[in-house]
This record gives C-alpha cells, structure tokens and sequence, in this order.
C-alpha cells in the first residue's frame, strides 16, 4: 500500500502509546500506520456515513489489523468522541472553516483533549487565527507534498495564555507564517513562490483598471514584501 508523504507526516505528529480519534477518517490510513507500527494503542475512526466509514474497515481488514467494533463510528464532527476519550484528536483533509466550526461547536469538549493535529485543505490562516484567538498554542508546523499541492500540518495544544491578537484575521501573517520556513525550507520556498507569483499577477491587472485601486495596490505590495522577506 504506497501512501502520501501527508499522510506519514500527520501520523508522526503522534507520540508513541498517544491514543487518537481521526475525524473525517476516510480510508483510515493513519490510523492504520498508528496501530501497525505500535504507537497508538487505540484508534478510533470517525466518519459522517457508513458508507464512507467502510473504507476504514476495509483497510483495516486487508492489513490483517484488529481494532475494537466500537472503535469504528458514524456521525458528525466531535459528537462520536466522548471528552477526553484519547489523547489527541485527528482532522485532516478538511477545509480551514470546517476544521474551525467542528472544534467550535464545543469548545470545552475540543479542549478535553491533550493535542489537536490539524491538517487543513484551504484556509489555514483563518483557522490558525481562530487557535490563536481561542485558547490554543500552535506547538508545530509542518509541511508535506501530495501531488502538485504542499500540504500543512497543524499541532496545537490548550491554552489558558492571554494575549492580544497582534493582526486582524485576514493578514497573510497568519497563512503563511514564519515558522513554515523552518518547517521544510524547500516546500516553503515553493509555497510562497507562487503566492508571489499569483500576486505578481493581480497587481499587473490592477495597473491596468482605470479604477483607483491604490489602497488594495498598497495592501498587495505589503504582502509581497513579506513573502519575499521569508526567503
């Protein structure tokens, strides 16, 4: 079975006898690695269907792996996870808003548990911006490739820090921050390459509107000034 370079990295982001509920489970592949190589001695596996949740059982089935009926669950979000169940909580392949409105939905139960690995498809700042504003450190970000796409990793634990928000949630500081370049400078360059490419762009059309687009022409060169500055 020949895995994405995403999925080995969401499973590394779990510490060894960690117990996880993967939400959003899909195929169960983490949670496949997590228990064929001994480092979680419970998975639960969580998806919105039978349907889709049978693709996890399948896996689990042509791995020769055992897991436990009551382990494999339907429903939605954090509803199939009792507080603190496990240690750490698994979303990955979800959109940023998504990711944001199942921990919101009850917050007291998303803080149940140790460690949150957040790996999502689009918005990653607005969803970085929500941990920062409600109560989470991000501890670790990571990146990985699949396919065309470099892919972010997101480890967070509870906070009861207080701290001012140094930028609204709409500042690219928060999509692309400082720390990804440490993550893996390679895929980082190639992230923010072609966001400055994409922004190269906007403002070549931008030139050419007989509209006055000075305030957004500003605001677009500030970013790219800070993209550049990263690598």
């Amino acid at each position: 079975m020949r895995l994405s370079k995403r999925i080995y990295k969401i499973a590394e982001k779990v510490s060894a006898g960690e117990s996880v509920a993967d939400i959003g489970t899909d195929h169960g592949y983490v949670p496949m690695i997590l228990v064929r190589d001994g480092i979680s001695p419970r998975a639960i596996m969580s998806d919105i269907s039978e349907g889709s949740l049978a693709k996890a059982i399948e896996t689990f089935e042509l791995c020769g792996l055992e897991a436990d009926p009551a382990d494999f669950r339907v429903g939605d979000g954090l509803d199939t996870v009792d507080a603190g169940e496990v240690d750490a909580v698994i979303i990955g392949g979800l959109g940023g808003f998504t990711i944001r409105d199942i921990l919101d939905s009850d917050i007291e139960k998303s803080k149940s548990f140790k460690k949150l690995i957040l790996q999502p498809r689009k918005h990653s700042g607005n969803l970085r911006y929500y941990l920062y504003t409600h109560g989470w450190d991000i501890t670790d970000e990571d990146l990985a490739p699949e396919g065309k796409f470099v892919c972010e990793v997101i480890t967070a634990v509870p906070s009861d820090d207080l701290r001012d928000v140094p930028y609204h949630e709409e500042d690219i500081r928060w999509k692309y921050p400082e720390a990804i370049v440490r993550a893996d400078r390679d895929l980082a360059v190639k992230r923010i390459s072609w966001k400055i490419g994409s922004i190269t762009e906007e403002l070549e059309n931008l030139s050419k509107s007989t509209k006055d687009n000075s305030s957004l022409i500003s605001r677009l060169k500030a970013d790219m000034a800070y993209l550049e500055s990263l690598i």
